[in-house]
């Protein structure tokens, strides 16, 4: 398995379909900008794994959902804005988020923006 830790659970659950993890064109995006960063790069090139790699892990679990109308809801950082739009397009219950602006942000309309360990004791709830 690619992901370790907390958000390996997350991973588990929706390889086990008990929940279901969006994508936008704008995210993988993202990613794909991410992956390109020295210190991630060293990570994933120390396991002997390539960009391309993590991100067809990530298109295997993922669904697409098409996002349609453009948000402006963080302040702080505009580039978050991304997720928020993803999570209005699939119409989800919530945005799993590490990213200190994102998680001061807390809700938009339906979706509520929860950290990793937040999420995996929902998930466990249920």
């Amino acid at each position: 398995m690619l992901w370790g830790g907390k958000p390996a659970e997350i991973i588990e659950s929706a390889e086990a379909q008990k929940v279901n993890i969006f994508l936008s064109e704008e995210i993988v995006a993202e990613i794909n900008e991410v992956l390109t960063f020295p210190k991630i790069k060293k990570i994933y090139k120390t396991l002997g794994l390539r960009s391309e790699d993590l991100v067809e892990a990530v298109l295997k679990i993922g669904k697409f959902a098409k996002v349609t109308k453009k948000l402006h809801v963080g302040e702080e950082h505009p580039d978050d804005d991304r997720f928020v739009e993803c999570a209005q397009s699939a119409n989800a219950d919530y945005i799993v988020s590490g990213d200190k602006h994102l998680l001061k942000v807390a809700c938009y309309k339906q979706t509520k923006i929860v950290s990793v360990s937040e999420f995996i004791q929902i998930i466990n709830k249920k």
